[in-house]
């Protein structure tokens, strides 16, 4: 029995263009932290796995045309799989063949819009629908879907980190620095997340 080997590309949905940011923002958190929310801001609910996939295979298409489609197994099949979509995170997992991750990856840099819904700051297409600007970042290539998950567990976890050290910083100012070093809170907490990843390793 021959083993199909697959690739697992963790993906990051980000929107760098404040245009495409949402107009509310938190009134508690500082400027540089609501940006950093905002690049990372959810995606609409109008992204389906299936479309994801779609859109990566017309890009390829596009690209490479007739050889690339079928180096990820053809037109019908399903070379393409979007394993995990979380659009509150805006981060997605998704399957392909071994020998052409390199193709998937290079659609997806080129891939420059996700569909968006009518409340969402976005540009209006030829074809009626909306389109709201974005850049796919691939995180981590690995060999299986359990790598993958520990990868966008533990940038997520360093994400809130760094995010709530910022906020700490932001709302008690120079009283948490004057007791004992806003540094020394944030690198608590720190040692904290990197203690329970200890633990789960164990």
């Amino acid at each position: 029995m021959v083993r199909l080997k697959n690739r697992y590309l963790l993906i990051d949905i980000l929107y760098p263009d404040p245009a495409t940011w949402p107009s509310t923002t938190p009134k508690s958190t500082s400027t540089s932290t609501s940006a950093q929310l905002a690049i990372h801001s959810p995606t609409s609910d109008a992204l389906t796995p299936g479309l994801l996939a779609k859109m990566i295979r017309e890009e390829v298409s596009e690209l490479y045309g007739d050889c690339g489609v079928g180096k990820l197994g053809g037109a019908s099949a399903g070379g393409i799989n979007v394993k995990y979509l979380s659009p509150a995170t805006s981060t997605a997992i998704l399957r392909c063949p071994r020998a052409s991750f390199r193709l998937v990856w290079s659609a997806l840099t080129y891939m420059s819009h996700v569909p968006s819904t009518n409340g969402d700051a976005s540009q209006k297409r030829p074809n009626g629908g909306r389109e709201r600007g974005c850049v796919f970042r691939v995180l981590r290539v690995s060999g299986t879907m359990k790598k993958a998950e520990e990868e966008a567990i533990r940038r997520a976890r360093k994400e809130i980190v760094r995010i709530r050290g910022v906020e700490e910083k932001g709302v008690l100012g120079d009283l948490v620095s004057g007791v004992g070093g806003g540094k020394d809170l944030v690198m608590q907490s720190v040692v904290d997340v990197s203690d329970d990843e200890m633990e789960d390793e164990d």
